[in-house]
């Protein structure tokens, strides 16, 4: 297999500084998504640390550049009340100044090198249409930095609302994804032949692309605060398989480092920040091992 992209969820400086740079020293892992403002410190000095790692690339989430959600709302999740969730967002009049502003602080900075593209996190479930995501990522991958990829993540309701939808989510369609070079879903459960059905599903509405790339996100985290190390290991190695098993894989990227506070994620999730410190209750070593192991084994083909 090809090298491929690894990382983890949540391990930016803005988060937590130390995590960080045990990250960007690390070897197993090669792909870090940046979700700090590109005007701030934060981001000058990841970049100023990327740029001395070689093997380190930089996927760049660009939501705000485009968007802006007007109402504050809890964060939705497979389970939840579908009344509990339903953010306002609007488009900003404004969105291709603001990424060309943005392209062009990158290049002078002498950073466009080394980022390998942009990212979007569940568009649809803010409330995003298709038409403004068609619009928004084409204005990247055609004019502003059409030399980049462009990933999203999306919620199972945005893919595949015959297992999960809510607040009648309209789903993707080929055409409002046909700017994207990469694409997965994340869902939490217990691994199971679901996973494969819902891929199948989702890469369908994406137009069946054999040049798309798929990536897969592992439960690395004490999901609901009520999990057990083997089932993060069992989710692990589940997106491996599948991995594996793809066309055109991507990669994983793990969720989560970070472990949200309650008034950002009241889902009670832990994160790796939890689960790797031997003073914590839950101290899953082996999962820890698993994740470098597997790190390991995708950035070096």
């Amino acid at each position: 297999m090809q090298n491929l992209g690894f990382g983890i969820f949540h391990t930016t400086i803005e988060r937590n500084r130390d995590v960080f740079y045990k990250i960007a020293d690390c070897d197993y892992v090669n792909s870090i998504i940046i979700e700090c403002d590109y005007r701030s410190e934060e981001f000058k000095e990841t970049f100023s640390a990327l740029m001395e790692r070689p093997d380190k690339q930089a996927w760049i989430s660009v939501t705000t550049l485009g968007f802006r959600t007007t109402a504050v709302t809890s964060v939705a999740d497979i389970g939840e009340d579908k009344g509990a969730f339903n953010p306002v967002t609007e488009m900003l009049d404004e969105y291709r100044e603001n990424i060309d502003r943005f392209i062009s602080f990158i290049k002078e900075k002498g950073w466009y090198g080394k980022i390998t593209g942009f990212y979007m996190d569940e568009p649809m479930l803010w409330n995003i249409t298709n038409d403004q995501l068609e619009a928004f990522t084409g204005y990247f991958r055609t004019v502003a930095a059409a030399d980049k990829r462009f990933f999203i993540c999306f919620s199972v309701a945005e893919v595949a609302p015959e297992y999960w939808t809510i607040n009648d989510i309209r789903p993707i369609t080929p055409k409002s994804v046909q700017h994207l070079t990469d694409i997965a879903f994340d869902m939490y459960h217990p691994w199971s032949d679901e996973y494969r059905q819902i891929t199948d599903i989702m890469l369908e509405r994406a137009g069946n692309r054999s040049d798309l790339k798929l990536w897969f996100i592992p439960c690395t985290m004490d999901y609901r605060g009520d999990k057990t190390e083997q089932h993060c290991l069992d989710h692990l190695d589940g997106c491996l398989a599948a991995l594996r098993q793809s066309q055109n894989p991507g990669g994983l990227m793990c969720f989560t480092y970070y472990t949200f506070k309650p008034e950002e994620e009241a889902l009670g999730n832990v994160g790796l920040d939890k689960l790797t410190d031997p003073s914590y209750k839950k101290h899953w070593r082996r999962l820890e091992e698993r994740i470098k192991q597997i790190g390991k084994e995708l950035v070096s083909g």
